[in-house]
């Protein structure tokens, strides 16, 4: 009896990091697997009930030369911002920044992404935004797994502990709005409440675009 009463509780255990994250992430973006921006084009990033909640454009500037621009838009289509590559390649380490805009009050572009291909360990992306509300900059990374394209991402801050604001991963969904029989695969972002979902989406696109890029 004794040792079914410990089997019960280190299963117990076991689960509950992951019940732990599923309460604690329980907002559901999504991309349909299909979706290929390598060469350009238009994502949609839809809601769990199927509504489109942002647009995410990606224009190969001409010539490329790993110069890119990539725009987000909220789902009725109007713009938020855009953000400007001149090394958006597979083989160097790759910066998009905000240029657009006021300069924020820390003198520094208000968005800025940087992708770091790090060989047989796990590439980080960082990321930051200036928060006019906050008037501090937040500063975030995405820590890719070594075998897919999904990953954590984290609030990071000097001196304190990396905080879980967002997942990425593969699901094969089987919502209702779908009516796809046997479900369809997806790229979802899991993010916490009150997390920058603007950037966090454009973490998402990000991540499917280089997997498929590169």
């Amino acid at each position: 009896m004794q040792f079914r009463s410990a089997l019960a509780f280190i299963a117990l255990m076991v689960s509950l990091p992951l019940t732990l994250d599923a309460q604690n992430l329980p907002n559901d973006y999504i991309v349909i697997e299909n979706v290929n921006l390598a060469k350009g084009g238009l994502m949609r990033i839809l809601s769990a009930n199927g509504m489109t909640a942002f647009r995410l454009t990606k224009d190969l500037n001409t010539p490329s030369n790993g110069k890119t621009t990539t725009t987000l838009a909220d789902g009725f289509q109007k713009k938020l911002f855009s953000l400007v590559s001149s090394n958006d390649d597979c083989k160097s380490k790759t910066t998009f920044t905000q240029l657009e805009g006021p300069v924020s009050k820390d003198g520094l572009p208000k968005r800025a992404y940087s992708y770091d291909p790090r060989g047989f360990r796990s590439n980080v992306w960082r990321f930051n935004v200036y928060n006019d509300v906050a008037g501090a900059r937040q500063y975030y990374k995405f820590i890719k797994n070594r075998t897919n394209k999904g990953g954590i991402i984290y609030r990071v801050a000097r001196g304190q502990g990396d905080v879980m604001v967002g997942r990425l991963r593969g699901q094969s969904r089987q919502d209702s709005w779908l009516n796809v029989p046997g479900g369809i695969s997806t790229f979802t972002l899991s993010c916490t409440e009150g997390a920058p979902l603007p950037e966090l989406v454009t973490m998402l696109a990000y991540a499917h675009i280089r997997h498929d890029q590169c």
